[in-house]
């Protein structure tokens, strides 16, 4: 592990270990200006500034857009997707080197994957440029991702989906989790996990998997647990008139001796008996066909 604290910009640094490889992830800790035009986080080869791995951010354009400099001195076709980078508002950004693409997520979450156009270990430099400060830098060899920087208890407003984060404290008997949101008027189904890790790889424990179903016209919550990679039996139940496509809901999932108590909009619709030891939760993940508008552990 190589950590760099408040690099001037333009940064330029070597890799660890001479060149990029499997594994290695990046961690930078930074905030555009307050008045960014656009920041660039480059992956490159430092002899003929060949750019294996091209992230910019333009404020201007309100897009990232990623590509590789190949050593012809063109560049490639370009892929888009959305900025979620705010001006003057302080982001964490990982970016992940698997054996054929890079992953980069933004404040914890999943962003965007990148497949690799030419081979990441010519990459032996990292470099930042434009319209944002970085106060930490971060070189590690890891097996998890996304990671988490450490924080408050959960408490956190129109998350994007999908949505994974630490609770930032346990979750003993009497917690719970509270997610405030709305079923989509169309839905396929969503899900919300009680998990050990917010990695999306390897599959974390999950100790509850929460699921309404909607395929078909059949609408079913299915409840189970995921250990070693291996789904339990499933429990069951009608979804109801509080889960209904449209509708908006506070979902409770209570931490009991024994279970998990499930409420929604103050009802308790079931009961999930502990199949695994729920000392070990200490994330939530949510995915699917919803909208959330606040996530809080109690």
């Amino acid at each position: 592990m190589m950590t760099i604290n408040n690099p001037v910009i333009p940064c330029v640094t070597s890799l660890p270990g001479g060149c990029l490889q499997v594994g290695s992830l990046i961690i930078i800790h930074g905030q555009p200006t307050f008045n960014s035009n656009r920041f660039s986080i480059n992956l490159v080869h430092q002899g003929n500034m060949h750019c294996i791995f091209h992230f910019d951010a333009r404020f201007d354009q309100g897009q990232v857009v990623r590509n590789t400099n190949f050593p012809s001195s063109t560049w490639g076709q370009e892929e888009r997707s959305t900025l979620l980078f705010a001006r003057n508002k302080p982001f964490f950004m990982e970016i992940r080197c698997l054996q054929d693409r890079f992953m980069v997520a933004i404040d914890g979450n999943h962003y965007c994957e990148y497949s690799h156009r030419v081979s990441y270990s010519q990459a032996n430099t990292l470099q930042i440029t434009g319209d944002v400060q970085v106060s930490m830098i971060e070189f590690k060899s890891t097996n998890t991702y996304p990671t988490f920087p450490s924080g408050n208890r959960l408490n956190v407003t129109n998350p994007p989906i999908p949505f994974a984060s630490l609770i930032n404290g346990p979750l003993a008997v009497g917690n719970e989790i509270q997610v405030h949101g709305q079923v989509k008027p169309y839905p396929n189904r969503f899900q919300i996990n009680l998990q050990q890790g917010c990695q999306t790889y390897p599959s974390p424990t999950i100790a509850f998997h929460f699921n309404p179903r909607y395929e078909g016209g059949n609408r079913v919550i299915v409840m189970n647990s995921l250990l070693g990679g291996q789904w339990g039996s499933e429990q069951r139940i009608a979804t109801g008139r509080h889960l209904a496509p449209g509708t908006t809901f506070v979902l409770s999932i209570k931490r009991q001796a024994y279970n998990f108590a499930i409420l929604v909009n103050g009802t308790r619709i079931a009961n999930y008996a502990h199949r695994i030891g729920a000392d070990i939760i200490d994330s939530v993940s949510i995915d699917g066909d919803v909208i959330v508008n606040k996530v809080v552990a109690i």
